[in-house]
């Protein structure tokens, strides 16, 4: 009778000494319940051409790294940047300190060599991959609970139920332009889909009237980004960058926004980029009281605006951004 075929997980192991890196890997011979293949990086650069090349279940990195970037700041760069599988550091030293740092860059563990055995890095990478795959179901069910609670709430004064996503559409694509290190964090996304949350403390005689709003209702309008602020903060993987959106996407870079009256760049980044976004959307869709503009004449306003309502910066880049987009589509008609 044949024996059962092991199944086999594809390390990607970063360290710069070679003994280091053959003891590690004669540990991965003596474990015979799972089999190990094993990639060998000498550094940060290779690492990450491997990264771009192949795809790993795990990745053990030598936290002292030589050469000027760490095993930590590959670490931290593999995590932030959305590389699908979890991280170990290696270290020489039993370290408090190195232990807390690896949990704040979000590693799921740190072995000492000296400590190493076969059975324990095998659990180590076990534990991690159960640990890993659990986080990014975790982040799949957020994904579909916010897009779904997103498109619930555009249905109350969008029948298409399709602002949303096309505001955070552009609003992802003009980050990845600006701040590309912004655009890895996942909160952003939520944050651009439930900006507008708050509205669901706004009556509908107030959020659906057809002509222009009085004094007074614009003024109970205007506290959905509050609102939108307080119902975020209770929740914790949405208290960051997408609460900072909720209440800041109708500060003005002048100063003349609401609610706090923020200037420049007082106000946070996230919001500026949604801002112009979400100006642009509501001049190129059709409202119940005006029909949608063309979209170089909301261009033409978002560049007249530079300055006063958006981030002169950012609003140069957008218009270019959307003029590529439409020249693209043209083309490909």
């Amino acid at each position: 009778m044949s024996e059962p075929r092991r199944r086999v997980r594809r390390v990607l192991l970063v360290e710069d000494d070679e003994e280091d890196y053959e003891f590690t890997k004669e540990l991965f011979a003596q474990i015979d319940v799972v089999a190990y293949e094993v990639t060998w990086a000498r550094g940060v650069r290779s690492a990450l051409d491997a990264t771009d090349e192949e795809r790993y279940d795990v990745c053990l990195i030598d936290y002292r790294l030589g050469g000027a970037e760490s095993g930590v700041d590959l670490a931290e760069l593999l995590i932030s940047d959305g590389h699908r599988m979890p991280v170990i550091l290696l270290t020489g030293t039993d370290d408090r300190e190195i232990d807390e740092k690896a949990a704040a860059i979000g590693a799921h563990d740190f072995l000492v060599k000296g400590q190493i055995s076969a059975t324990v890095l095998d659990r180590a990478i076990r534990y991690a991959i159960q640990n890993h795959t659990a986080l990014l179901a975790l982040q799949d069910s957020y994904r579909t609970t916010v897009h779904a609670l997103a498109a619930a709430l555009e249905l109350r004064d969008d029948q298409t139920g399709a602002h949303a996503t096309r505001v955070t559409e552009l609003a992802m694509e003009l980050t990845r332009r600006v701040a590309p290190e912004l655009a890895d964090d996942p909160e952003l996304e939520y944050g651009f889909l439930l900006h507008d949350i708050g509205k669901i403390g706004v009556p509908d005689g107030i959020l659906l009237k057809p002509g222009p709003l009085d004094d007074q209702e614009r003024g109970r309008m205007q506290t959905h980004v509050t609102l939108g602020e307080h119902i975020l903060a209770d929740i914790p993987f949405l208290n960051g960058v997408a609460r900072q959106i909720a209440v800041a996407h109708h500060e003005r870079w002048d100063g003349t926004g609401y609610p706090n009256r923020l200037s420049g760049e007082e106000i946070p980044l996230a919001a500026r980029i949604f801002s112009i976004i979400d100006s642009f959307d509501a001049m190129t869709s059709d409202r119940p009281y005006r029909s949608a503009q063309p979209v170089e004449s909301a261009l033409t306003e978002i560049r007249r605006q530079a300055g006063t309502q958006f981030d002169p910066t950012l609003a140069e880049v957008f218009v270019a951004m959307v003029r590529e987009r439409e020249a693209q589509s043209a083309a490909a008609a």
